[in-house]
């Protein structure tokens, strides 16, 4: 996994909900286990206390359907985008996870 890239952390104006980027080798890390660990670090918790992705998405699914598209060739770029533990959570064949939480507000 790269370093996440968080929006705000440098001098300019925070954003109320930034977004965690992170990057990931799918033939090291499943794609399921990086969700959680991305949520995580935008969570500042372990990823032991977030809520199983079981619970938002089918993980073996997202993990066929994301490492196949990583070893088949594509048009583009498969990613697929869902709703977990309060985080709106995007992940692409190319080995990004993006999440931003979501403000219960709007």
């Amino acid at each position: 996994m790269t370093t996440p890239n968080r929006p705000g952390e440098d001098d300019s104006v925070p954003d109320e909900n930034p977004i965690v980027q992170t990057e990931f080798d799918w033939e090291s890390v499943a794609p399921s286990t990086a969700v959680i660990e991305t949520i995580a670090i935008a969570a500042n918790t372990d990823p032991s206390e977030i809520e199983p992705l079981y619970d938002s998405v089918n993980s073996d699914a997202l993990d066929n359907l994301i490492e196949s598209s990583a070893t088949r060739p594509t048009n583009g770029v498969t990613t697929v985008s869902f709703t977990a533990s309060a985080y709106e959570v995007s992940v692409t064949g190319s080995g990004t996870v993006a999440v931003r939480h979501i403000d219960e507000e709007s």
